[in-house]
């Protein structure tokens, strides 16, 4: 079985190959798109390209003209989301509390899967509200923390290899407010919960939801009500690392250009990597297969990915600042482990982000804009007609 040289600059962007095979995917799977897959493909298409207009510059040393065209901003577009990452990482470091804080990791049972595909914006909405309340639940109670936590959540809908896998990543600093309005912590600050008492909670409350709303069958209901649920819950200390793990999903897509390993005129080789074993496996998709698995994580239109609950919700601005103040006022050793204070940006990364002329490298001067082209003729039939003509 032949690959293609896996020469690094010989390798695809992933953007480049689902535009590449965008053709032979939607003759396959084209009248099945949702809209949100269609509007996702759609704007991967078109993102950095004279159909989204964009801005002209002139070089004043040798009279080059350059556009650079526009983002396209979708949040599962491989070439976008780089600068609000880094905003958004920066925002949650500087606003962390200074106690340890935990990841806990809601996995939806297999069964409940297809909702995710035929029902997303009812069913993701529901797993996320029952699995905070878990949280809720759990953490009031004296023998867990006897207090209202403050919290936030990011849900991921891959696994390595693309497959539609919803799960849901909370992150909880190890402190909580009770009725009188002090802070409480943990009796032993590197122990929480055991993740069963979560996942058990979640059960309770998400399938009487999906009962109430009829989304599931009685006989599934009791299959689901037999089997354990899946939670799993981490000490990150200061919660840095996760964070900046986390951050690398909030604004892209599933799979960055680094994991192609090779292409070819009709299959993509990726590299995934064994949780248990840190071992990296290449795995190889046929193309149309890649760009179908890459979609199924095309989130409902307006779906909050990243949700604040608790005294972390913007709306309880007060409450935050009580526990930060009470937190302040404590010895060190009461305390989590530090974390280092995020960076402003450099002069330095200012400057590089500057349009310097592609011939002697100065520094270009903006002198017009060019609109993006009507929606009509953004669309995906639009752009596949035009390309089948020139061919």
């Amino acid at each position: 079985m032949g690959h293609a040289c896996t020469n690094k600059s010989a390798r695809p962007s992933v953007a480049d190959f689902l535009i590449r095979h965008r053709e032979s995917f939607l003759g396959s799977y084209g009248d099945r798109l949702s809209r949100e897959q269609r509007s996702a493909l759609q704007s991967i298409s078109t993102c950095r390209t004279e159909a989204m207009g964009g801005h002209r510059y002139a070089c004043p040393c040798c009279s080059t003209d350059r556009f650079v065209w526009h983002s396209c901003n979708h949040r599962l577009c491989p070439r976008c989301g780089s600068e609000e990452t880094q905003k958004w990482v920066t925002k949650r470091l500087e606003s962390a509390l200074e106690v340890d804080t935990y990841m806990v990791t809601f996995t939806l049972p297999a069964q409940l899967r297809f909702l995710c595909r035929y029902n997303a914006d009812t069913f993701y909405r529901l797993f996320f509200a029952c699995a905070a309340q878990a949280i809720k639940d759990i953490l009031a109670d004296p023998r867990h923390l006897g207090g209202e936590v403050g919290f936030w959540g990011m849900l991921q809908t891959w696994t390595q290899n693309l497959r539609l896998h919803p799960h849901i990543h909370f992150m909880v600093p190890a402190v909580g407010l009770d009725k009188a309005g002090k802070i409480v912590q943990p009796k032993n600050p590197k122990w929480f919960v055991y993740g069963s008492v979560f996942a058990s909670r979640l059960k309770t409350h998400l399938l009487r939801r999906l009962k109430k709303e009829k989304l599931l069958e009685e006989d599934l209901l009791k299959e689901l009500r037999g089997i354990d649920w899946n939670c799993d819950v981490q000490n990150f200390g200061s919660g840095e690392n996760a964070i900046k793990y986390l951050g690398q999903y909030v604004y892209t897509g599933p799979i960055g250009d680094s994991r192609i390993l090779s292409s070819g005129a009709d299959h993509i080789v990726i590299s995934t990597k064994d949780r248990d074993t840190d071992e990296t496996i290449p795995v190889r998709l046929d193309a149309r297969e890649f760009v179908r698995r890459f979609l199924l994580h095309a989130l409902p239109r307006g779906f909050q990915r990243v949700r604040y609950f608790g005294f972390l919700h913007c709306t309880s601005k007060k409450k935050l600042a009580l526990v930060k103040d009470q937190l302040a006022a404590l010895p060190d050793n009461k305390k989590g482990k530090s974390r280092k204070t995020p960076k402003s940006e450099s002069s330095e990364n200012k400057e590089a982000r500057a349009v310097h002329c592609p011939n002697c490298k100065e520094v270009m001067t903006w002198v017009g804009r060019k609109k993006r082209a009507p929606p009509k003729e953004r669309s995906i039939p639009s752009i596949w007609i035009r390309r089948q003509r020139a061919a």
